[in-house]
């Protein structure tokens, strides 16, 4: 009769160790941000030009183009209010045995982008796009951590107090999308991605809409942090453990200016 109970108390000290790991993954499940997608149509009119003594705007300074404020994509495009930049990094805690996203995000963007059209594909003339990265904060949820905690760390890695701002400039492109369409569209963007003082090549995955004059594109890209002279944790034994193959993600709205 002892061992019998014995048993049943083990048997429940196991149901109960199963049911504690299982909701250990689900709390680390649902802390996990979904990635950026696009943004709901809302604003009908461009926000006010940034001052410009905003070294954000300096760091992506618009061209002297005329205003366009005639229907249809060509023109001038600037970022608005709403846009949001960030990254996503996959971490392993030596107390935790399921891997987890780091994601971080800011609404510190600031760009544009000069585009016309062909009688089949819209151009993509030039364009600069930066986020300021000292303002990165984290957004991911873990049991038993504030991950707020990585964002020191993180902004050191970035360099961000020499290096502030990670600065995208697309290469001219014939992109395929149907500038008469609102239904969401797919593209590919390539360009030189700066993070810290090193420029190297990065393409985009995005999804753009056009809808009631509003621009936006979402998606991201995926860079190995060492070519850019960032290290990373990755030591075994650790208390964490960085993936260095890291996700930038975007989510822009646009408004012809």
């Amino acid at each position: 009769m002892r061992l019998s109970t014995l048993g049943k108390v083990g048997a429940a000290i196991a149901v109960v160790a199963v049911v504690a790991a299982v909701g250990g993954v689900t709390l680390i499940i649902h802390g996990r941000p979904q990635p950026l997608g696009l943004a709901p149509t809302a604003q009908k009119s461009p926000a006010p030009s940034p001052s410009p003594d905003d070294p954000l705007a300096l760091a992506c300074r618009r061209p002297a183009v005329r205003g366009n404020s005639t229907p249809g994509i060509d023109g001038l495009w600037a970022t608005q209010p709403g846009s949001i930049a960030g990254y996503r990094a996959h971490e392993k805690f030596a107390e935790l045995t399921s891997p987890h996203d780091a994601v971080a995000r800011t609404g510190r963007v600031s760009g544009w982008i000069l585009v016309a059209t062909s009688a089949d594909s819209v151009l993509l003339l030039t364009g600069c796009i930066a986020v300021d990265v000292r303002t990165l904060h984290s957004v991911d949820q873990l049991p038993g951590f504030d991950t707020r905690d990585r964002d020191k760390s993180a902004s050191d890695m970035l360099g961000a107090p020499s290096y502030p701002f990670v600065i995208f400039q697309p290469y001219p492109a014939s992109l395929v999308l149907d500038p008469r369409s609102t239904a969401v569209q797919h593209a590919r963007l390539s360009g030189d991605l700066r993070i810290r003082d090193v420029t190297k090549q990065s393409t985009f995955s995005l999804d753009v809409r056009l809808n009631d004059n509003q621009l936006s594109a979402a998606g991201d890209t995926t860079v190995q942090v060492g070519d850019f002279a960032i290290e990373v944790p990755q030591a075994a034994g650790g208390f964490v453990s960085v993936d260095p193959q890291i996700t930038l993600e975007v989510s822009l709205v646009l408004l012809k200016v």
